[in-house]
């Protein structure tokens, strides 16, 4: 396929994606043009209110997915002999350094149809797939919004850690981010906590619009809270758009929406960590770091913009509060106890997520902030990319143990 649309949106999304965004930058540009046919097919749509539905590939884009797992092998090697040597690389393993370039490649080649086709299994059924094959008990619960919880391991109301996933609001929960999380449980355990780690299936866009996915996590949050969690016995997670929702949540209390029913707490929630929060959907400029992350600046906005399709203006701050006003987050504080906010160094967001910090640490004393030095976007997640029997750890997760540890200490 030859891109042939002129959409000044398409354009714009070119100009953003990164100059260097893979091992074989002399075939850059024919692979963004590649990534943006989708993009450009989504933006002639937008103009008539439709968006592509999920996971719909065509032939082409079918074919772009083989030949892009054809060429993967030859990118490995040229990055195993190369990347190592990159400043920001020299203190990961090199394994590591081999998925950061297989990430990547992928998000700097296909789009968000083509990911929902190769990953788009419910959550659920990503869940007890990996349970089975990791022997980790798996219990669903249908809690009604058409969301489900997903227990993983003992169910528990003692100590309970609320994870809501990241992918953009238009990809499932996936294996990584659920390995990094039964590694947690054990490490807490090992101290002589025993925790029990709770995710929501939440619908996932073009399926469902904002604000369903907070409406679905209001609803498991109250859900949770009536089944005899307590407040200071909980502890909120979210990496990527999953951090968002929790800021959605915070959001949503403060400044109530007419159609997300309310909730009241008898007490503040112990703590939220926020991995790598996507704080701004739209207007990003490239980023100095868009080389270096295994997910551009210019990818994020094409997705952003599909999850900001038909919002109105006046609720757009629920969904991009790096662009809140400075008084936006005023009570925070009476709401949760504690925030740990985590970016990578090499991250493209990284400059947004200091700006949403900044923000929201002016209504927030307890609030702890952790740049990981040579981190990317989501970082401690892809540790766990290849397995989770001896992950090659960063420096992050421990702090993030660390600091969930004590959050369970009080």
């Amino acid at each position: 396929m030859i891109p042939t649309n002129d959409d000044s949106e398409a354009f714009a999304f070119s100009q953003v994606l990164p100059p260097i965004c893979s091992p074989f930058h002399p075939r850059l540009q024919l692979e963004l043009s590649i990534h943006t046919i989708g993009r450009a097919e989504e933006s002639a749509t937008m103009e008539s209110s439709i968006i592509r539905a999920f996971g719909s590939v065509t032939l082409g884009e079918k074919i772009q997915i083989l030949v892009t797992a054809l060429r993967l092998p030859f990118i490995l090697i040229w990055s195993l002999a190369t990347k190592p040597f990159v400043p920001h690389n020299t203190k990961k393993h090199w394994k590591r350094v081999l998925v950061d370039a297989a990430v990547q490649t992928l998000t700097c080649t296909l789009n968000r149809v083509q990911f929902q086709y190769m990953f788009g299994d419910p959550s659920q059924v990503i869940a007890e797939k990996w349970g089975k094959r990791v022997g980790v008990p798996i219990e669903v619960e249908e809690i009604g919004e058409d969301a489900k919880l997903i227990w993983i391991g003992q169910k528990r109301t003692d100590r309970v850690i609320f994870y809501l996933h990241g992918g953009g609001f238009l990809m499932p929960l996936q294996d990584s981010p659920l390995g990094f999380w039964n590694y947690v449980g054990k490490e807490l355990k090992r101290r002589g906590q025993d925790v029990t780690v709770v995710a929501l299936q939440y619908t996932l866009v073009p399926n469902a619009v904002f604000p369903t996915q907070l409406r679905q996590a209001f609803r498991a949050l109250e859900h949770l809270l009536s089944s005899g969690v307590q407040p200071q016995n909980l502890q909120l997670a979210g990496d990527s758009a999953g951090a968002n929702l929790i800021i959605q949540l915070l959001s949503h209390i403060l400044h109530p929406l007419n159609d997300v029913p309310p909730i009241k707490l008898s007490a503040p929630i112990r703590g939220a960590y926020l991995m790598s929060p996507f704080t701004r959907l739209s207007g990003l400029p490239q980023s100095q770091n868009d080389s270096l992350d295994v997910i551009s600046a210019g990818v994020l906005m094409a997705w952003g913009q599909d999850v900001l399709h038909g919002v109105p203006d006046s609720q757009n701050v629920y969904l991009e509060p790096a662009n809140a006003s400075q008084t936006w987050f005023a009570g925070v504080d009476k709401l949760v106890s504690r925030v740990l906010t985590t970016a990578g160094g090499s991250e493209a967001l990284k400059d947004h997520i200091i700006e949403f910090n900044d923000l929201f640490a002016k209504h927030h004393n307890d609030t702890e902030f952790v740049i990981q030095e040579g981190g990317v976007h989501d970082d401690p997640f892809n540790d766990f990319i290849l397995g989770e029997d001896s992950p090659i750890l960063g420096d992050l997760t421990p702090i993030i143990i660390d600091w969930l540890f004590a959050g369970f200490d009080h």
